[in-house]
C-alpha cells in the first residue's frame, strides 16, 4: 500500500498559481470492454482542485484526451492518421470531455472556462500577453480555467506538439508556484522499467539540463505524449525557476507531498520573493540545514527550481515560442558576456538554415547547445518571404538556461 500523502501546507489567502497537467492516460482506459472515461480518475483530480482552491491556490488545468475522447465517441480504436479526420475528431471528443468536466466541478461548486490555444498565440508578445490576463481574469473570478490546444483549427506547422510543453509555457507565462504533470507511472526512473529491471526511481532532480536518462517508450495509444516530453516540459519551466512534478494520475492527492516538501525547502531556505510577489522556493544544496532523511519525500519526482534570477516578462515570452532551430556550440568559455557574444555569432552563421513555420511573418526561439546540453534560448525573426534575422540587441532577447553556471 502507497503511503499516505502529507497534508497538504496550510497556505495563506493567496498562495500562487498551480498549474496541473492531465494526459489521455489519466482520462481514459482500455481493457476487455474497450476505451471508456476513467471517472474515477477524473472524480479524485476535480476534489483535490476544490481542495486546493480552499487553501488559497487557484489551478489551471490543462487537459489533453479531445482526440482520445472523440475516438471512443466514434467507436474508433486507433487515433486517425489522416489530419482532417484527426482535427474532426478532435471536435467531437473537446465538446464530450468538457460537458464531463463541467458536470464534474459543478459537484463541488466550481465553475470551469474552456480555453482553446494555439502555438500561434504564443509568437507576438502582446497576444501573449493577452492569453495571461485572460487566464488571470478567470482565476480572479473563481473560475478553473481548463486548457487545450485547439487542435480543430491548428492546420500548419505551428504547434505546441504535446500538452507536457504547453502546460509548462502556461506556468512559465503565469509565473506558477509550480506545474505538475499527470501520468501513468509512480516515477521518472532512471531507465524504463519496463525494459530495465534495474531501473531505479528518481524523487528529486536539482539539474534538469544535466539529467541523463533512458526515456524510450511508445506512450498510450490514444496520447502524444511519453516520459521525454515531461523532461523537457521540467527544463522550460527550471529556466524560469519553476519546480515541477511528476505523479500519478490515479492518485492525485500526492500533489499534496510536492507542496509540503517546498513548504519545508521555502521555510529552511527562505529566498527573496520575485517580481510578482510569489514565495518560489529555490532548490535545496548540500550545504542547507534540511537533510533528506528529515525531509518530506515527494511521492513521484520533483524536479526542483534553480535559485531565480531575474526573469523577465520578455524572457518568459522568449521561453514559449515555437522552435525553428538548433545550433551547436562548439566551444564554452569566458564569462557570461563573451558566452552570449559567441551564442550570437553561432545562431547568426546558421540563420539560412532556419525554416519559417507560416506563410506570415514571425517570431521564433532557436536552442543552442554545447555537446548535449542546453545553453541559450535565443529569439530570431521571420519576414513574410521567410527570410531570418537577428534581432537588434540581440545579447538581451536571449534566456541562459541554469547549465550554463556548470560550463562557465
Amino acid at each position: 500500500m502507497a503511503p499516505l500523502a502529507p497534508v497538504a501546507p496550510v497556505a495563506t489567502a493567496d498562495a500562487g498559481i498551480l498549474v496541473l497537467k492531465v494526459g489521455t492516460s489519466t482520462i481514459m482506459t482500455s481493457d476487455q470492454r474497450g476505451q471508456r472515461v476513467n471517472v474515477a480518475n477524473l472524480s479524485r483530480l476535480v476534489e483535490v482542485i476544490s481542495d486546493l482552491g480552499h487553501k488559497g491556490y487557484k489551478v489551471v488545468l490543462v487537459s489533453s484526451g479531445a482526440v482520445g475522447m472523440g475516438c471512443r465517441e466514434l467507436g474508433l480504436d486507433q487515433k486517425p492518421t489522416e489530419p482532417k479526420m484527426k482535427r474532426a475528431v478532435a471536435g467531437v471528443g473537446q465538446s464530450r470531455i468538457l460537458r464531463i468536466y463541467s458536470e464534474l466541478f459543478e459537484t463541488v461548486g466550481l465553475r470551469i472556462a474552456q480555453l482553446l490555444v494555439s502555438q500561434r498565440d504564443f509568437v507576438e508578445q502582446p497576444r501573449w500577453a493577452e492569453i495571461r490576463h485572460t487566464i488571470e481574469a478567470c482565476l480572479q473570478a473563481g473560475v478553473v480555467p481548463v486548457i487545450n490546444e485547439n487542435d480543430t483549427t491548428n492546420t500548419d506547422g505551428m504547434r505546441f506538439g504535446d500538452n507536457d510543453n504547453l502546460a509548462a509555457l502556461t506556468a512559465v507565462q503565469l509565473e506558477a508556484q509550480g506545474v505538475f504533470l499527470f501520468t501513468d507511472v509512480d516515477y521518472l526512473y532512471t531507465a524504463n522499467p519496463n525494459v530495465d529491471p534495474s531501473a531505479e526511481p528518481m524523487k528529486v532532480v536539482s539539474e534538469a539540463f544535466e539529467l541523463r536518462v533512458d526515456t524510450r517508450e511508445p506512450g498510450s495509444s490514444l496520447g502524444t505524449g511519453g516520459m521525454s516530453t515531461k523532461i523537457a516540459a521540467a527544463r522550460t519551466a527550471h529556466c524560469a525557476g519553476i519546480p515541477c512534478g511528476i505523479l500519478h494520475g490515479k492518485h492525485p492527492e500526492r500533489i499534496y507531498s510536492f507542496l509540503a516538501r517546498l513548504d519545508e525547502e521555502s521555510t529552511q531556505c527562505p529566498k527573496s520573493s520575485p517580481s510578482r510577489g510569489s514565495s518560489r522556493p529555490r532548490a535545496a544544496t548540500s550545504e542547507d540545514s534540511l537533510s533528506e532523511a528529515e525531509s518530506v519525500e515527494p511521492q513521484g519526482t520533483l524536479f526542483a527550481a534553480p535559485e531565480e534570477g531575474d526573469v523577465t516578462d520578455e524572457d518568459r515570452w522568449i521561453l514559449s515560442l515555437p522552435v525553428v532551430g538548433h545550433v551547436s556550440l562548439q566551444r564554452v568559455s569566458g564569462d557570461l558576456g563573451h558566452l552570449r557574444k559567441a551564442i550570437g555569432r553561432a545562431v547568426a552563421d546558421k540563420l539560412d538554415s532556419m525554416k519559417s513555420l507560416s506563410g506570415s511573418g514571425h517570431h521564433g526561439g532557436v536552442r543552442v547547445y554545447h555537446k548535449d546540453t542546453e545553453l541559450a534560448r535565443l529569439r530570431v525573426i521571420f519576414d513574410e518571404e521567410g527570410t531570418c534575422s537577428l534581432p537588434s540587441g540581440f545579447e538581451q532577447s536571449m534566456v541562459l538556461t541554469p547549465a550554463v553556471e556548470c560550463q562557465c
